[in-house]
């Protein structure tokens, strides 16, 4: 549930409550009609999550609102008649919770404060369900409770004026978010956070775009042609032919092969059967078997899609292929809205399997009455047998306006019969696959699922689904899954390094064999460029046989060969990379000799003279803190040892998630606020070094789950265990800092022409000052847990100062 749909369901309760006749005077009639309904229709807390009446040692609790095992919330109810504010004020309000406006709600509030106690919940709600009062029951701030500030809504005007606060202070989304504290902080005027001046050594001033020459701008256009032909996004042929094969890839083709031939058998099996007695007997025991439900299981950039493209393109045997009916609906196409996705998923096969069966644009009334045929039969010879006697042009006319009727009204069923043409009267198999349903929530993705299920259980079908592992743990704990038959073959994901050696290669052969592929590209210098000279200008040397930089754009872009390309067009194209070795290198037919420096910095830097952050879609600093939320510069680095720390290639997968609410209670005890981690792990999330349990879903919140991703792991060993200093030097230039001294030192070395012992000096500066920052705001507990954590810091004492 959102806001807005929140908002909806409490204009309806407002309505029904303040039109209609119903008597509420008892605390059991409140919580019935009106506490219960606000709670969970509007405040988007699930029955299962609300206790009502448990016992604690101050007595029973009237609500005990739970999430993940743990309380959340305590509401203590009144009945209506029962005064809780001592003013005639009717809008929204804050109160001083032992102020005199409260008095009458002052045994209600301390009450509910008991409970919070017991349960060691920090926020409650005193209510009467038309008036609401939300207050800081246990502070942890040094303000004594009763000193606080309580948010009043007097009556469902009140909330109804003021509902998106109402809606955060005490909704299930505002609750896990800890909502409640910034409009407490802000209604008692004071800061979330310290708040600081901070300067980077390079000003804006001092970053701009490094020249080009003539020259580099000419072989910078044909390497962005390669590129564009490396990205293979329009050519499926270069996709599968270049799909990098594995053991388990290889077993799923073979699988595939039987599961296609023996479907394929029984449908021959039907139409080949001599005798109609046998025919229809056989026909009968074909239909009773529901074909087969096959899942397809890979991370993103697995390329679940060019295989199955792949395997019925190229791997089926052609016999074989030639009596499959191929549908395919891709997902992606379609506008997301779970309420609408069964009839697009109809329309989409319907258009689809229209094409697939008849020639025309659309099909003849013969046709239609092959499909209808069962129908026409009956008309023929039964209910309307004297109208085909009498006048067949009638009669022709009237099922035809039978049939548009039907596909009309009945286009699911229309479907149906459709895949049932294809199957009893054209020998094909229908094999329909229900592509990128990953890219929506788990909810959308259980109404596609359940709708592929309908189709496998009425008809005899092959029905191919290719989702993600995470997708499969959701749907298989909490969804459809659960109950429905399938098959599932996993493909693991190819390194980036043999997928851009598969395409190079791909690209150099075509480029031999098809004249107009490989046109020639002139410099205005006379070097003579074509496709297969590319390899020469260094994209092999470095990308393909440079085991350490493979990996390191196979990390930043998490396996997404889309963006490892990206990635490796900036390094190539950067003024960083020195073009007269590439030059040279061609000229003379020799190996290009780009140094690890060279092509780290051109990753970092792109065009500039110095690394720019809203210039950089791949690289984060990981040491920026922001001026109105100042805290440890080494903060995100923490959270990606914490999540390292959890992570393990050999366990469950699943294992490598945390919640954030695990994490967010880790560094409690370390003194960092909660909003802050939050924000950080935001800006992680942002730039993909972690990831979320649900992809589709990027927000930070206490029941979402998190895992730290290559891209992160790239990151944190750039931070601490690279050896050159090229990103943490990088950094030291751009990170907003405090220490005016820090400043002046560092920009006097950039005044003059550094060395490398110049650069070992900047960086041991900063991470000095990092150090010390980082001991100014967080204080690790002596606790094993925690010991990482310093052998983190350590690390980095020991690396550089």
């Amino acid at each position: 549930m959102n806001i807005d749909q929140a908002k909806e369901k409490f204009n309806s309760l407002y309505t029904e409550l303040t039109q209609s006749c119903i008597k509420i005077e008892t605390e059991q009639d409140a919580r019935f009609q009106v506490i219960d309904r606000i709670l969970t229709e509007v405040l988007g807390w699930q029955r299962e999550e609300i206790l009502t009446e448990p016992y604690t040692d101050s007595g029973y609790i009237d609500y005990l609102i739970t999430s993940r095992g743990r309380s959340r919330l305590v509401v203590e109810a009144k009945r209506t008649s029962k005064l809780l504010i001592d003013t005639r004020q009717p809008r929204m309000a804050w109160y001083k919770v032992g102020g005199s406006a409260l008095e009458s709600a002052a045994d209600g509030l301390n009450q509910a404060k008991r409970y919070c106690t017991d349960k060691a919940v920090l926020f409650c709600a005193l209510t009467t369900g038309f008036e609401w009062i939300g207050f800081w029951a246990l502070r942890t701030d040094g303000t004594p409770p009763s000193e606080g500030k309580a948010i009043v809504f007097p009556n469902l005007e009140s909330i109804q004026q003021n509902f998106a606060t109402f809606y955060d202070v005490f909704s299930r989304e505002g609750i896990l978010e800890d909502l409640y504290k910034t409009y407490i902080y802000e209604a008692e005027g004071l800061k979330i956070s310290h708040n600081e001046s901070l300067y980077s050594v390079l000003e804006n001033s001092d970053r701009y775009l490094l020249t080009k020459s003539a020259l580099f701008k000419d072989i910078e256009n044909v390497y962005h042609s390669f590129f564009t032909s490396m990205s293979g996004e329009d050519d499926p042929d270069m996709l599968a032919k270049c799909f990098v094969e594995s053991k388990e890839s290889k077993e799923a083709d073979e699988n595939l092969q039987k599961i296609t031939r023996n479907l394929l058998n029984r449908i021959d099996i039907v139409n080949s059967a001599k005798g109609i007695e046998l025919q229809n007997q056989i026909r009968n025991a074909v239909e009773l078997q529901k074909g087969e439900f096959v899942l397809i299981i890979g991370n993103k950039g697995a390329g679940k899609t060019t295989f199955i493209d792949r395997f019925f393109r190229l791997i089926l045997d052609k016999n074989i292929r030639e009596h499959c009916l191929l549908i395919g609906v891709d997902l992606a196409n379609s506008n997301g809205e779970q309420a609408t996705i069964t009839s697009w998923l109809t329309e989409q096969l319907k258009i689809e399997l229209e094409n697939g069966l008849f020639k025309g644009e659309y099909p003849l009334y013969s046709e239609l009455q092959g499909v209808f045929f069962q129908e026409y039969k009956r008309w023929k010879c039964g209910e309307r047998k004297p109208l085909y006697e009498r006048n067949k042009n009638e009669f022709k006319e009237k099922f035809g306006e039978y049939i548009a009727d039907f596909t009309e009204k009945h286009p699911n069923d229309y479907v149906m019969k459709l895949i049932k043409n294809a199957t009893k009267a054209r020998g094909l198999m229908p094999c329909i696959v229900f592509d990128n349903t990953d890219h929506f929530p788990q909810i959308f993705q259980e109404a596609v699922f359940q709708y592929a299920q309908s189709i496998y259980r009425k008809v005899f079908s092959f029905i191919i689904c290719p989702i993600t592992d995470r997708t499969i743990w959701q749907l298989s704990k909490s969804g459809p899954l659960q109950s429905y038959e399938n098959q599932a073959f996993y493909l693991p994901v190819p390194s980036t390094k043999d997928v851009l050696a598969k395409r190079i290669e791909f690209i150099k052969e075509k480029a031999i064999e098809d004249s107009e592929v490989s046109k020639k590209y002139f410099t205005k210098k006379g070097i003579r460029l074509s496709i297969p000279n590319i390899s020469a200008f260094a994209v092999e040397d470095i990308f393909i046989n440079e085991d350490y930089i493979g990996r390191v754009v196979g990390w930043l872009s998490n396996h997404d060969i889309r963006r490892s390309l990206q990635i490796a067009r900036r390094i190539i194209t950067s003024p960083i990379t020195d073009i007269s070795l590439l030059v040279n290198a061609y000229v003379i037919g020799k190996k290009s000799q780009i140094s690890h420096w060279q092509i780290k910095k051109a990753l970092l830097v792109g065009d500039y003279n110095h690394f720019y952050q809203k210039d950089s879609n791949f690289i984060l600093n990981l040491f920026e803190v922001q001026p109105s939320n100042i805290t440890s510069p080494l903060l995100r680095l923490s959270i990606l040892r914490l999540l390292s720390d959890t992570y393990s290639e050999n366990s469950d997968a699943e294992k490598n998630y945390l919640y954030i609410d695990d994490i967010l209670n880790y560094f409690e005890p370390v003194t960092i606020n909660r909003i802050l981690v939050k924000e950080h792990l935001k800006a992680l999330l942002d730039y993909r070094l972690i990831e979320t349990y649900d992809p589709t879903d990027g927000n930070i919140y206490e029941l979402q789950r998190v895992k730290i991703t290559p891209c992160g792991r790239i990151h944190y060993e750039f931070a601490v265990e690279e050896k050159e200093g090229i990103y943490i030097g990088q950094m030291a230039l751009n990170t907003p800092i405090a220490s005016q001294s820090y400043l002046v030192r560092v920009r006097d070395f950039l005044k003059k022409k550094r060395t490398r012992q110049d650069w070992v000096v900047i960086i041991k500066l900063f991470v000095e000052y990092c150090l010390q920052q980082d001991s100014l705001y967080i204080s690790l507990p002596q606790k094993q847990i925690y010991d990482s954590q310093r052998k983190l810091r350590e690390r980095i004492s020991q690396r550089w100062t």
